[in-house]
């Protein structure tokens, strides 16, 4: 009578330290993995771009000494090429298209593609109407990345928002200007009264930069988020992260069915960014249905899992956020001013070989 399903739950630590995983593995029933009590740092699911109140407003949802992690509409140009002096850069690109101009060139972001810019370097983008976009501003620089060699497949996104805002591009954001610009200077602990602006010439921005004297060569990462699968991921152990610094690193999913085991990381908070496919998150803290454009946070110490609905679908598709340091949260995400889903259409261009 007392038997219940039990399932397996492990602690992680974070890379820095030498032993990646504790060796401790436990046993237990999963009515006191699930919804089994409550904490103060727990945060409930929340739709991140139904907390944009306008087109072009930014918001940073996440933020801690090391870096900030947040979400904005790209509605037509931003006139101002923004030069980061002490942070890298990485966006995320949800819905919409994104042309990026940087100093080592433009780079056209669709959905599902990541981008890297280095501290130092500046860039302003063009937005689609709809263009929509997770960002982070990290002051400890990237050191690890996967490159376009580990791209095993070509896939294509279509993301159309609905029941969202009909925003329009404004007049004054048609299109920025080419001859004379205007650049500005940011740096890490900026008070709200600090400007550097400087004027340039576009032709001596875009491009004018290489990562070598004597030849053009990039120093940005872009690459296909989605792309990057050797297998189902966490079904047999952890994912390589996409992009990794001191305190911060990026990882993608693309689970069916059940996680291998609950697990409690001990010294990392985590934010889980659906893109497609619908699941269930599953923590004792509380359960929360997800499905594209919702997000869920899991503060360290808190046992969490996660499964497909339906539990064979082999549509999800995650980006996650992990961070050493733990997060305050600056935004009500409460604050929804829209009730909006996303729908994902994919086009597969190349089929990844462990699919056959």
């Amino acid at each position: 009578m007392n038997e219940q399903p039990k399932s397996r739950e492990f602690m992680t630590m974070w890379h820095t330290f030498t032993n990646g995983y504790l060796p401790a593995w436990a046993k237990r029933a999963k009515s006191s993995l699930m919804e089994s009590g409550t904490s103060t740092r727990a945060l409930p699911l929340f739709r991140s771009f139904d907390l944009l109140s306008a087109p072009n407003e930014r918001l940073v949802l996440l933020q801690n000494r090391d870096h900030k992690i947040g979400v904005e509409s790209v509605c037509g140009a931003q006139i101002e090429f923004t030069r980061p002096i002490d942070f890298d850069t990485v966006f995320f690109q949800f819905a919409g298209t994104t042309e990026i101009e940087t100093e080592f060139g433009p780079y056209i972001m669709n959905p599902g593609d990541l981008i890297h810019i280095p501290q130092g370097i500046a860039y302003r983008s063009t937005g689609s109407a709809d263009s929509l976009r997770w960002f982070a501003w990290v002051n400890e620089p990237f050191t690890h990345f996967m490159s376009t060699d580990d791209e095993v497949s070509h896939t294509r996104f279509k993301v159309t928002r609905v029941n969202g805002p009909q925003w329009t591009i404004p007049a004054d954001r048609q299109s920025a200007p080419r001859g004379r610009v205007v650049e500005r200077m940011i740096c890490w602990d900026d008070k709200p009264d600090d400007v550097s602006l400087f004027n340039r010439d576009y032709a001596d921005l875009v491009p004018a930069t290489s990562t070598s004297p004597r030849e053009t060569k990039s120093g940005i990462t872009k690459l296909r988020a989605f792309d990057l699968f050797k297998e189902i991921a966490g079904t047999s152990g952890e994912p390589k992260p996409v992009f990794r610094g001191k305190h911060l690193e990026l990882k993608v999913y693309n689970i069916v069915g059940e996680q291998f085991a609950f697990h409690r990381a001990l010294r990392s908070e985590e934010v889980r960014i659906q893109f497609r496919g619908d699941a269930l998150d599953m923590s004792e803290t509380g359960n929360a249905q997800t499905y594209p454009g919702t997000v869920t946070v899991i503060p360290r110490g808190i046992g969490h899992s996660v499964i497909t609905t339906p539990v064979d679908c082999p549509n999800f598709l995650r980006l996650n956020f992990y961070s050493e340091l733990p997060w305050s949260y600056p935004h009500d995400v409460t604050r929804h001013h829209f009730n909006s889903h996303f729908v994902i259409e994919t086009e597969v261009i190349e089929k990844a070989p462990w699919r056959s």
